[in-house]
């Protein structure tokens, strides 16, 4: 995968996380900022979330609707971003994420994501999500 290529994918990444942190945060929360981030998402979308949920696009879409501002303060924060595997219209990241309300309680999670470009633009297709045993992060 050509730097390029990868540095589009890392930036779909942490443009599609801080649309999540707005969504179910302190905003935008309409329609329009909902089909925003939505369009992130491959028709395709498959989710295992750290609770074992399995989520498809239409899942995903109708937990953010009823999620909107459910945590404020939320700040997403990634580190040890790493790229597994990419093949031109393809790519295989992993990293770690921990969110932190506005209230100094939070989460962490270990991620894997695959995404697919399309056109010009890459697209989430698969997300692998595993809960970090203890909070906070060490």
């Amino acid at each position: 995968m050509m730097r390029n290529d990868e540095l589009a994918v890392w930036a779909q990444v942490r443009g599609t996380l801080a649309q999540i942190a707005g969504w179910l945060g302190d905003g935008p929360h309409g329609e329009e900022a909902l089909a925003e981030l939505m369009a992130g998402f491959d028709a395709g979308f498959a989710m295992v979330a750290p609770s074992g949920a399995r989520l498809d696009w239409q899942g995903l879409r109708a937990f953010f609707q009823g999620a909107a501002g459910s945590r404020p303060g939320l700040e997403i924060a990634l580190e040890r971003m790493t790229l597994l595997m990419g093949d031109g219209d393809a790519a295989t990241v992993a990293y770690y994420e921990t969110q932190t309300l506005g209230d100094g309680s939070g989460n962490s999670r270990h991620a894997t994501a695959v995404l697919f470009r399309d056109g010009t633009n890459w697209r989430w297709r698969h997300l692998q999500e595993t809960g970090e045993a203890v909070w906070p992060p060490r």
